[in-house]
């Protein structure tokens, strides 16, 4: 039977809502990640769907995120609502639609593609688990320490309140200050800060004026998109919001030892370190190179270079029969990353590099590339705020 794979439009909203919901068993799946379903075609039409009997069978939606990586701003896909009703299992539905959503990266010449869910059953289009985020966490005993004068900022002290309309300009700054974050327009903004049913909570001065926020789940007292503008912001919403919340705070930051990366691992009681998500990598030097600038501009790299060959990837303006890459990354006073034609110190596949390069779990890397187990992991990620 051959299928016919449609974009939705803004008249399909209501009834592919009511797909996911079933589907995801959320009650109002469009609630759940409110920046990315909105009743128009823009929104929508990221949503490739099959029908069976007039009915929405499969979703597969396919989400173009600005990520911005360091200086560097990069195409990444977003590959979400990936669902099919129950009604329709076991037809390979959800094969069909994942292939064409993998032809439509491909073609639109993105950098990179992510998605949640499970490693194996997506390691089938190339994607591996990976990616690199730290989990700290805070309790009561983790502050009892602090000097109650580092709380405040220039004797100004600090409360929490929800997010109000007259906030967002400055934590959209805030947002845009951070290493590696994606853009957000101002009017989807608030939006994105309420995806996952998280709250968010922004910490003021005694003037109103926003010291900083964070993206709060109230289930399990995580915070998420953590922006503060000083340390002392930070620690004042840590002391804040532990006591408000009469529990540990779980404080999600990416694996970049900044200042707020430091202070929160001096303070934490626990940490550990998570992996992202499921990603695939099309244009290798442009990714890596944007990742090894970031960490080396919050800790110089280990001076070396080391020369990778991919089996099977295609090398960016090469035809489609071209069946590898090779690069060189190299770290100094500065690093890079670019395309050669050298011989290759280390030649892999691009999911065993990517487990070696940006995974928690220890790597297998061969002697000849010991400037890359230095390196090791990078922070492949993006907020969770963004994540499809």
């Amino acid at each position: 039977m051959t299928e016919t794979i449609v974009k939705l439009t803004s008249t399909d909203f209501d009834e592919a809502i009511a797909h996911l919901s079933v589907v995801f068993n959320d009650s109002n799946f469009a609630q759940l990640v409110p920046a990315l379903y909105e009743p128009t075609d823009r929104h929508m039409g990221c949503n490739l769907a099959v029908r069976r009997s007039g009915r929405i069978a499969a979703i597969v939606g396919v989400f173009p995120i600005d990520w911005v990586v360091g200086g560097t701003r990069l195409k990444l896909a977003g590959i979400g609502g990936v669902s099919v009703h129950p009604d329709f299992r076991g037809q390979g539905l959800m094969r069909l639609l994942m292939d064409a959503a993998m032809t439509e990266i491909e073609r639109a010449g993105y950098h990179a593609a992510c998605l949640g869910g499970n490693r194996r059953r997506y390691g089938h289009w190339g994607f591996e688990k990976a990616g690199v985020e730290a989990a700290f966490v805070v309790t009561a005993n983790s502050l009892e320490h602090l000097d109650r004068s580092t709380l405040i900022a220039g004797h100004d002290p600090f409360h929490i309140e929800p997010a109000a309309d007259s906030d967002l300009p400055a934590m959209h700054a805030l947002s845009c200050r951070r290493p590696i974050h994606c853009t957000r327009a101002s009017e989807s903004f608030p939006r994105h800060l309420r995806n996952w049913r998280r709250q968010p909570l922004v910490l003021h001065s005694s003037g109103s004026r926003v010291a900083g926020y964070a993206c709060f789940d109230p289930q399990d007292a995580s915070c998420v998109d953590c922006c503060f503008e000083n340390d002392a912001a930070l620690r004042s919403f840590l002391a804040i919001q532990t006591a408000a919340a009469g529990r540990p705070l779980r404080m999600f930051v990416p694996f970049i030892r900044d200042q707020q990366f430091a202070h929160l691992e001096a303070l934490a009681d626990d940490s550990s370190l998570i992996e992202s998500g499921n990603w695939r990598i099309y244009d290798w030097p442009a990714v890596l190179g944007a990742l090894l600038r970031v960490k080396h501009a919050a800790t110089p790299l280990a001076p070396g270079s080391c020369t990778v060959r991919i089996a099977e990837a295609r090398r960016p303006g090469a035809p489609a029969t071209s069946d590898s890459v090779t690069f060189r990354m190299s770290a100094d006073r500065d690093v890079s990353c670019h395309l050669c034609d050298d011989p290759p110190d280390i030649e892999t596949d691009g999911v065993r590099l990517l487990r070696a390069l940006a995974s928690p779990l220890p790597s297998d890397l061969p002697r000849t590339a010991s400037p890359l187990a230095q390196w090791r992991p990078l922070p492949l990620m993006i907020p969770m705020q963004d994540r499809i």
